[in-house]
């Protein structure tokens, strides 16, 4: 608020001076103004400074209005009581503000006068504190006055109410503005300058008629002004304008000029004239408060709009770019919400989305079983149990293949209008996932059984050497039958272990992909395996690939094309390849080896899948190997019967070099 002691004595300089210059002799009983508004002027002092009850200004106030008396003809005794009852007026009416109002600006908050709810806890605290006032000062009169009427407190009070309401009122919203962090609120409100104009002249014009003729009933037309400056512009502006026009009022009444004057009695007219500068207070403020408020409330409403449309589309660009299917239904069957992902994955266009329709094409556990209706996840969720992770089969249509889902569901809110239970669905395309743990669960078994196999071989061939140990009668050729038993078995679980983390690895290893010479590592391949003489390679168009994978993938083609020939049989092995089609390299091994089963040239790629099991050791993942790491370089392979005679080829493609 405002600081500095020189601002105490120039508010009781202000005072003295208003109190002298506004003073009219009249019959109306002791007092130091009946025109200006020195009172509100005092209750404003008190605000602006913060003053508390015990404090300097109390004092400098009370001398003040006891030395104003005194200049202005009152006796001591009784221009101390009328000090005293200004002093009790304004703590009053400020301690009434700062308990009542404690959210504007000078009585203890930062805003400023702009709520009907407000102005009427203003204006009852001024009343009641300028009561307050009415009362003392009359029981002074009375008590220590040579002369009184009966209109002496009624005009005290109805002169200190219109002094508090158009200069306290003024002062702390002029306050406010100036003290609030830019951007301020317009001061023409929703008006114009030209307006503001307009609504001067009119004013004036009406005060001019309304003061000219004063024999007539013309007062009418004055609150015109008010109610206008009320209903178009801020309440800065309707409060100057009631300051301006109340005190034009007052001052033109105590010189009998006026409407007011023309009463036959003198206090009467003052009083009327008190009561009027109120009443246009009142309205103008009353007016221009509802309208802040309605246009606080209006502007609060479009950003709560705003932020709602935001949110929505936030919202929407959130549920939109799900890869997760989502959509919200109530338990009359009706879907409320979903987004894109749903309709992909179920296979139903976005227009027609009904929970019959996702019924029907959800209707079996993730194993086929059939699932009912009442342990549907939606179904559980509408009757407010939360579901999570449940797997269930999806059929698509339109001749794509059956996904698994896993899907969870959480109630929400009943519908509070409708009664209705609603629930939120989410569910994703969990095919892959459960394709990967079947094939761990089958991983697992045949790893299972194929460690198990050379591991009891080696058991047991080791429990016989030890036997023979132990009868003394182990010669040199047994030991070597045995030994090589045992190396046999170790080799075979060596093998599987290689091929079941070259499995494990080939789909998550990062690709590191560059130019790859082909026919070079075919030469390395068959230089490795001591199979130079049985494996050739024909031009082949250099590749973009990772070289360490397609070295495995040769590796395990060329290799599986030695071990399977006829017996008597030489390998012979041919690797070719062209370009075909655009931007790709087909590749063929080609072989004389025993061949491919009639109708497993597709099963052969499946994990621990293997066609002559009888007849040749294998783990069943070198070609499921082979599939992945074609496929994570985008391309395709595929086995057909040799057409130039027995074998097999093996054709797949992979991106061709451009560079």
């Amino acid at each position: 608020m405002i600081v500095g002691p020189g601002v105490t004595f120039g508010f009781a300089g202000l005072l003295v001076a208003l109190a002298l210059l506004t003073h009219a002799a009249d019959a109306t009983g002791p007092g130091f103004s009946t025109a200006m508004p020195v009172g509100g002027l005092a209750v404003l002092w008190f605000l602006l400074r913060g003053a508390r009850v015990l404090s300097i200004e109390t004092v400098v106030l009370g001398v003040t209005v006891f030395a104003a008396d005194l200049i202005l003809g009152s006796e001591p005794d009784l221009a101390a009581a009328m000090a005293g009852a200004v002093v009790v007026q304004t703590l009053v009416t400020v301690v009434l503000l700062r308990r009542w109002c404690s959210g504007l600006w000078g009585c203890g908050g930062d805003r400023p006068l702009d709520r009907p709810r407000v102005l009427a806890r203003y204006g009852a605290a001024l009343a009641l504190g300028m009561a307050v006032g009415a009362a003392l000062a009359t029981v002074g009169w009375t008590l220590l006055a040579d002369h009184t009427t009966d209109l002496g407190g009624a005009l005290w009070f109805g002169r200190s109410l219109c002094s508090t309401l158009v200069v306290v009122t003024s002062g702390l919203l002029v306050g406010e503005r100036v003290t609030s962090e830019p951007p301020r609120p317009r001061l023409l409100s929703g008006a114009t300058w030209f307006e503001l104009l307009a609504a001067v002249a009119f004013t004036v014009g009406m005060y001019v008629v309304a003061f000219w003729f004063e024999q007539l009933p013309l007062a009418f037309p004055l609150v015109a002004a008010s109610v206008w400056f009320g209903l178009r512009f801020s309440t800065l502006l309707s409060a100057v304008h009631s300051l301006l026009v109340g005190t034009a009022t007052l001052a033109l009444t105590v010189r009998d000029i006026g409407p007011f004057a023309a009463v036959d009695h003198t206090s009467v007219g003052y009083l009327l004239a008190e009561f009027y500068v109120a009443t246009i207070a009142v309205t103008g403020l009353g007016l221009s408060t509802g309208r802040d408020e309605r246009e606080a409330l209006a502007a609060e409403l479009r950003r709560t709009q705003e932020e709602a449309e935001y949110q929505a589309s936030v919202r929407e660009a959130v549920i939109g770019s799900m890869n997760e299917g989502l959509f919200v239904l109530d338990d009359q069957g009706a879907v409320l919400l979903h987004n894109p992902a749903a309709a992909e994955i179920f296979g139903i266009a976005e227009d027609v989305m009904t929970r019959e329709a996702l019924v029907a094409r959800s209707d079996r556990w993730a194993d086929g079983t059939p699932l009912p209706d009442a342990e549907r996840p939606s179904s559980r969720a509408l009757a407010g149990e939360t579901v999570r992770d449940v797997e269930i089969l999806v059929s698509p249509g339109s001749d794509l293949p059956d996904r698994v889902v896993s899907v969870s569901a959480i109630p929400l809110p009943r519908d509070s209008s409708r009664g209705r239970a609603r629930a939120l669905v989410l569910f994703r395309d969990a095919t892959t996932e459960h394709a990967r743990r079947e094939e761990l669960a089958a991983f697992a078994g045949v790893v299972a059984h194929d460690l198990r196999n050379p591991l009891a071989a080696i058991d047991g061939w080791t429990e016989m050497i030890a036997d023979e140990l132990d009868s003394g009668g182990l010669d040199a050729q047994l030991a070597r039958e045995f030994v090589s038993r045992v190396r046999s078995s170790s080799r075979r679980m060596r093998e599987l272990i290689r091929d079941l983390l070259a499995h494990a690895t080939s789909s998550s290893r990062e690709l590191d992909v560059a130019r790859v010479d082909v026919a070079e590592l075919v030469a390395e391949v068959a230089a490795a395996r001591h199979a130079e003489k049985h494996v050739s390679c024909r031009a082949v168009p250099p590749v973009l690939a990772d070289d360490v994978l397609i070295r495995q993938v040769l590796d395990n083609l060329i290799g599986n094309a030695l071990k399977y020939v006829a017996p008597g049989v030489e390998p012979c092995i041919t690797v070719r390849g062209c370009p075909h089609p655009p931007g790709f390299v087909t590749i063929q091994v080609v072989d004389n080896g025993i061949g491919i089963p009639t109708g497993e040239e597709d099963a052969i790629f499946d994990e621990f899948h293997r066609a002559h099991y009888r007849d040749y050791e294998g783990s069943g993942l070198g070609l499921s190997i082979v599939r992945r790491i074609i496929t994570r370089h985008d391309g395709t392979i595929s086995a057909r019967a040799n057409p130039d005679g027995p074998g097999s080829v093996f054709e797949f493609t992979l991106p061709a070099y451009d560079g």
